[in-house]
């Protein structure tokens, strides 16, 4: 009877045939620890049709796996390399897109994944699972710092869009979109939420066309993209803009304007004059039709207070109206109910919490019963406006201030607009100050007369 030896597997002579999927350390050696895979008796075998089998070498024991998948868990970066490998296998081996390898499986540099170069791309093993990034998205990656850049680890391979147009890769902490026309740019964080709310690239903004970047006043983001932007401020959060209300803000300056950053998306709005579209602002309105265009409406404030004294038999009202552009109207109506006529000066102080402040005065005459003797009629009403298209652009730069204004006023018989007024206004808005429960000092920065 012939005898029968067992065949014993010799796990060195086999080592170098998957040497290449030991994750290396700096380039050179495999990790300390790391275990290795090696070919398994059956799988050499000839003649033997089965599932390619594996066994993994880790210290002195031999791990069996079936066609690559190992029957228990593996350490680290061998589950690594078997992963890559099969994603390689996944998208057509070395005959595919990404080509032959081109350098060993590599840690990263966060201790947090590995990946594989090829010819055509690179394949990252980590904590977003096991993907291929290649091309101009790979390349702007790798710009904006790879795995350890804020977009982390890739969670999809590249992939084409809904619309046929573009590709995309989705990462930990955002994407980048690419088409031939725009080139690959990244959006992450609100802005990004924002467009995907919008309807990704199929919204009315289209692709995008920057990535993310700060604006010149060191306040927002934003990204630009085919047919309008996205802006973001901690205060407004992210609102898109387009089109001709797009164009009519950037006129203006931007954010940089008196409107400042966009609090809406573009919407519809309903108008004596028919349909329209409206964008809404920090200080303002920009709203289009079809027959006007865009036009701008800036956030305004409308003020009104007695005008009383308990000495003279003279009241009514004063009005101040300015908004963020630093126009202004100051108005009001006095009524002269005695006998005698009477001179008067009304004073008026906006004041803010802060100390910003506007002052208003005016003085006028008022008949009284005794102008009307014997068969007259008295001119007992005195109306007064300040001229047409006033503008202040003291006011329009202190406006974050004035619009959380108060208005205060006084009526005096004696006329202080000539001898004294700003002094005046001064004492009066530091008293409104002071009535404001503000420990703050009078800034007086616009005087109105009337």
């Amino acid at each position: 009877m012939a005898s029968t030896a067992t065949k014993q597997i010799n796990p060195k002579s086999n080592l170098a045939a998957v040497e290449t999927l030991r994750p290396k350390v700096n380039g050179s050696g495999s990790e300390p620890g790391n275990a290795s895979v090696v070919p398994t008796a059956a799988a050499q075998s000839p003649g033997v049709s089965v599932a390619p089998a594996m066994a993994v070498k880790s210290g002195n024991f031999i791990q069996p796996t079936l066609g690559g998948v190992p029957r228990f868990p593996l350490p680290p970066g061998i589950g690594a390399g078997i992963r890559i490998e099969a994603k390689h296998r996944q998208l057509g081996g070395d005959g595919g897109f990404l080509g032959t390898a081109v350098g060993d499986v590599q840690a990263s540099t966060d201790g947090r994944g590995y990946f594989r170069r090829y010819q055509g791309g690179s394949i990252y093993d980590g904590p977003g699972g096991t993907h291929e990034v290649h091309g101009a998205i790979r390349d702007r990656w790798i710009l904006l710092g790879a795995e350890t850049g804020f977009l982390g680890y890739p969670l999809t391979d590249e992939t084409g869009t809904p619309d046929g147009v573009g590709r995309y890769n989705h990462f930990q902490n955002g994407s980048i979109y690419w088409t031939l026309g725009t080139g690959a740019h990244e959006t992450h964080g609100a802005i990004r939420d924002k467009w995907a709310a919008l309807g990704w690239e199929r919204s009315v903004v289209g692709y995008p066309l920057t990535d993310e970047t700060g604006t010149p006043d060191g306040v927002g983001r934003y990204n630009h993209f085919q047919t309008g932007s996205i802006y973001w401020t901690p205060r407004t959060g992210a609102f898109e803009v387009h089109g001709a209300i797009r164009d009519k803000w950037a006129a203006l300056g931007w954010e940089r304007s008196f409107l400042g950053y966009p609090t809406s998306d573009e919407g519809d709005i309903d108008l004596p004059s028919g349909p329209g579209r409206i964008s809404n602002f920090e200080n303002g309105s920009i709203i289009w039709t079809t027959g006007a265009g865009a036009l701008v409406t800036p956030a305004s404030v409308q003020l009104s207070h007695p005008a009383n004294t308990d000495n003279l038999p003279i009241g009514g009202w004063v009005n101040v109206v300015f908004n963020a552009q630093g126009d202004v109207t100051f108005s009001g109506h006095l009524h002269n109910s005695g006998f005698d006529n009477i001179d008067y000066t009304v004073s008026v102080v906006v004041v803010s919490p802060s100390g910003a402040s506007i002052g208003f005065q005016h003085s006028g005459h008022t008949e009284g019963t005794l102008a009307g003797l014997p068969f007259g009629t008295p001119n007992r009403d005195d109306d007064f406006v300040s001229p047409q298209g006033l503008n202040n652009q003291q006011i329009a730069a202190a406006w974050s201030q004035l619009r959380y204004g108060s208005i205060f006023c006084h009526v005096d018989a004696t006329d202080t607009l000539v001898q004294g007024a700003e002094q005046f206004l001064g004492d009066l808005a530091q008293q409104a100050l002071q009535a404001l429960g503000s420990a703050a000092k009078d800034a007086l920065v616009a005087l109105i007369f009337a």
